[in-house]
């Protein structure tokens, strides 16, 4: 079984509280992924919000420690 939307992630700028979907309006908060980078030990943050299981980027990258 294939988890989440098919459509592409998008680039949200974060504004004040980031909690509400742009998409559904869903205002519960979201979920989180990341997407490891093949070259280092950093992932993107996604969000991914429960309702609609619309992504987005918001520009994060965390560092994981080896």
């Amino acid at each position: 079984m294939e988890l989440g939307s098919k459509k592409e992630i998008e680039r949200i700028e974060p504004r004040e509280e980031l909690y509400r979907c742009p998409s559904c309006d869903y205002s519960d908060g979201f979920h989180v992924s990341f997407k490891m980078d093949k070259t280092d030990r950093k992932a993107g943050v996604h969000l991914i919000f429960p309702n609609c299981h619309s992504r987005f980027r918001v520009g994060w990258k965390i560092s994981f420690s080896p």
